[in-house]
């Protein structure tokens, strides 16, 4: 009897081993803890949260005329560009953000030559965040189709809000400047004894009043062309400016950028002006899960598991001069929790965007 027992406790351990040796396709460790050179893996990461910050700024340029030195002799009292500069004024920001590779959440699988029909298959985006995993049989197809997210790219944009052309053409051949100041004043008279016929009434177009008005705005405008040889001109435009910002435990509050009205914005501290801080305050809506500690996570090794995020809700707000720019619930990877996940006789699909697992399809 005993001997009968024996054999068959014997029979009983060897086929568990050959289950177990079955089951362990593939080991997920920190990865750090992967041996240098070791290429018998695959190295996945887990997303973090990049804010996009896209600030709209009106930009406005004073630039002297070439005739400003004449401006004296012929306007009395009157104010005129006689240098350069560049003001800035902050009009509005714009939050979004996107997913990058998070080096704090980035893990080494190493792969096992197990005795089962199938094998651990795991798909990653170009840039290394894990996609799907899952142990697929010989006789299973995959009928899941993933849809990936589509991104939308954003630019530094500049919209115009001012004639950009040179100042009015001068006929400079053998004419000294202030030959061409004496024309320039000339031409203003003209322009003014126009106005004047066409608003007392002497030019019979000017019964139409849509005429009329069309012909003062033109006479203003040739005006405005000459004088602004003297005086200078203005040219203003809007910008779109974009800093991105990581968002940590450790630091709730950042300072991202500086702005001022004479240098407009520069990222991070070097810059002058007041800064533009972006505080991130977790709303604790993974704080009753029991995840791992960071600490076990990065030491312990799992067999045919792997390792996906549950994203933390965080109030984002953007503040400048003791103003806040604006203030969104933005969903940020990085604040929530670490937890893994079986696979065995399964599929898990992940969100690319936040690391989350969205589909599970049993095989």
């Amino acid at each position: 009897m005993n001997k009968f027992f024996n054999r068959f406790a014997f029979a009983v351990l060897a086929v568990a081993l050959f289950c177990g040796q079955a089951r362990a396709q593939f080991t997920t460790t920190f990865a750090k803890n992967a041996s240098p050179g070791q290429q018998n893996g695959l190295y996945y990461s887990l997303p973090q949260t990049m804010l996009q910050l896209d600030f709209v700024i009106r930009e406005t340029v004073c630039e002297p005329g070439p005739l400003s030195d004449y401006a004296d002799n012929y306007f009395e009292n009157e104010d005129y560009v006689d240098y350069q500069t560049t003001t800035y004024e902050l009009l509005d920001v714009r939050m979004s953000q996107k997913a990058t590779p998070d080096p704090n959440a980035m893990f080494f699988v190493t792969f096992t030559a197990g005795r089962g029909t199938g094998g651990a298959i795991f798909d990653v985006l170009p840039n290394g965040i894990i996609r799907s995993v899952g142990m697929v049989g010989n006789k299973e197809e995959d009928t899941f189709k993933y849809v990936e997210k589509q991104e939308v790219e954003s630019v530094n944009s500049e919209m115009a809000h001012s004639d950009k052309a040179g100042f009015v053409p001068l006929m400079t051949a053998g004419k000294t400047n202030s030959m061409l100041a004496k024309e320039a004043v000339d031409k203003i008279e003209e322009i003014r004894k126009a106005k004047f016929y066409l608003i007392s009434g002497d030019v019979e177009m000017a019964s139409n009043p849509e005429t009329f008005s069309a012909m003062c705005n033109k006479l203003d405008e040739m005006e405005q062309q000459y004088l602004s040889l003297f005086f200078g001109r203005s040219t203003t435009r809007e910008v779109v400016r974009t800093i991105y910002v990581i968002p940590n435990k450790e630091t709730p509050t950042q300072t991202v950028a500086k702005f001022s009205e004479t240098e407009g914005l520069t990222s991070g501290t070097a810059g002058s002006g007041d800064a533009i801080t972006v505080q991130t305050l977790p709303l604790n809506t993974t704080a009753v899960i029991n995840a791992p500690s960071q600490s076990a996570v990065e030491s312990m090794s799992y067999e045919n598991k792997v390792m996906y995020r549950i994203p933390e809700t965080a109030n984002v707000k953007v503040t400048y001069n003791g103003q806040t720019l604006i203030e969104e619930r933005q969903t940020v990877n990085q604040l929530g929790v670490i937890v893994m996940a079986p696979v065995a006789n399964s599929k898990l699909y992940f969100d690319t965007e936040t690391g989350q697992i969205v589909n599970i399809k049993m095989q």
